[in-house]
């Protein structure tokens, strides 16, 4: 049931809409709202899972310390919200966190936030008009990018044919991928929450790590060793450079400046020649290297955040994925399924049941029933010296 916006029974002459505000910051606290608060919020880009379990909680009102809609993806969660009869404030500020308290009644009106009658902080009201606006214009807007995307990757395709298909000019490696997971590290979205999130695998499975331009020092600050490291020259550092097994240095040329930076910590020149940017690049090194497995660490999180990048660079990255197919998987994938940890009792039960069964299937056969014959003879024999050493 919708709720609508309406006046206060206590104060019959304040406009707007009043309750009491609730900070949640997280999903678990989304979920304990109560029907009539005035939700706090951070959400970028609300999308309907978020926004129907707004409404499930029947919030009177939201404030968004983030953008709801960038207008670079086209989310349908404040539409949502709108039609919902929820009223939905952008503030986009990170100081409303430490403006507002939990328990505390506010009246909010014109996309002001007050509290006792004094504003505490202001933003923008989406109203339903806005929200479809701004749905509109996102969906033109990826439509555009999505067409950019197909034109750049078609043509890098092209260009990059015998790569590609037959990895062409792709080194390889001393390091053996081949059979073995690898871990491609990127500086980039959550690279070290991700590399936090994947420690458990790498105990377990002890990975090739390659570290992608930059990504090989996330690497080195987690306190890992990077078994290859691959990009620019001038995007490697020192401290990677010395540390890695093995390096290999992208070139659009073919010719390597500097190449007296390797020569000083001992590294052999290997080249990749390519325009690809260090991340994709990493990639196609572990695919044609024969990896059974690509973990990114680093990986753009959403289409909008993956469309952001220059469209040249969106193209190149889309293709080297293409190209991987299944054996590329997201660190936050692999953390999800190897974070979780289930309990011993289920599988006890299991197998005593098995064994239950088995016990019940044998003693039904005679050769069965003679072994449980001899076995009671014998368990009474047991009984009888037992009470006998007592007696």
């Amino acid at each position: 049931m919708a709720i609508r916006r309406r006046k206060t029974p206590m104060s019959p002459d304040v406009s707007g809409v009043v309750g009491t505000v609730r900070l949640a910051r997280s999903e678990r606290k989304i979920a304990a709202l109560r029907e009539g608060d005035i939700a706090i919020v951070d959400l970028p880009e609300l999308d309907a899972r978020e926004a129907q379990q707004l409404i499930d909680q029947r919030v009177r009102a939201v404030i968004n310390a983030s953008r709801s809609s960038s207008g670079r993806v086209p989310n349908v969660g404040p539409q949502m919200l709108s039609r919902a009869g929820i009223l939905l404030v952008d503030v986009a500020t990170e100081q409303v966190w430490g403006k507002l308290k939990n328990g505390e009644q506010v009246r909010i009106e014109d996309g002001r936030v007050l509290r006792n009658e004094i504003v505490v902080v202001t933003g923008t009201e989406l109203d339903e008009a806005r929200a479809t606006s701004d749905l509109a214009q996102a969906e033109s807007g990826l439509a555009t990018k999505l067409d950019s995307l197909a034109a750049n990757a078609s043509d890098h395709i092209q260009r990059e044919q015998s790569m590609l298909l037959a990895g062409a000019n792709v080194p390889r490696l001393r390091t053996k991928l081949r059979g073995r997971a690898v871990v491609v590290v990127s500086r980039a979205y959550d690279d070290a929450a991700d590399l936090r999130g994947l420690r458990r695998y790498i105990n377990d499975n002890d990975p090739i790590l390659i570290g992608a331009g930059p990504g090989a020092d996330v690497l080195l600050k987690a306190g890992y060793v990077p078994a290859v490291v691959v990009g620019r020259l001038d995007s490697l550092s020192d401290a990677a450079i010395r540390a890695a097994g093995e390096v290999v240095v992208s070139t659009a040329s073919g010719a390597v400046d500097r190449p007296e930076r390797l020569e000083r910590h001992g590294k052999e020149i290997v080249k990749f020649v390519s325009t690809g940017s260090d991340d994709d690049l990493a990639i196609l090194l572990a695919d044609t290297n024969e990896a059974a497995v690509i973990v990114h660490v680093g990986s753009p999180p959403t289409l909008s955040t993956f469309l952001e990048r220059p469209p040249a660079e969106v193209a190149r990255m889309f293709v080297a994925r293409l190209r991987a197919g299944a054996k590329i998987v997201d660190a936050k994938s692999v953390h999800h399924f190897t974070s979780q940890r289930y309990s011993l009792w289920p599988a006890l039960l299991l197998l005593a049941a098995g064994l239950v069964a088995v016990a019940i299937a044998v003693a039904v056969t005679p050769v069965g029933g003679g072994w449980y014959d001899s076995l009671g003879g014998q368990l009474a024999d047991l009984g009888t010296w037992i009470k006998g050493f007592f007696s």
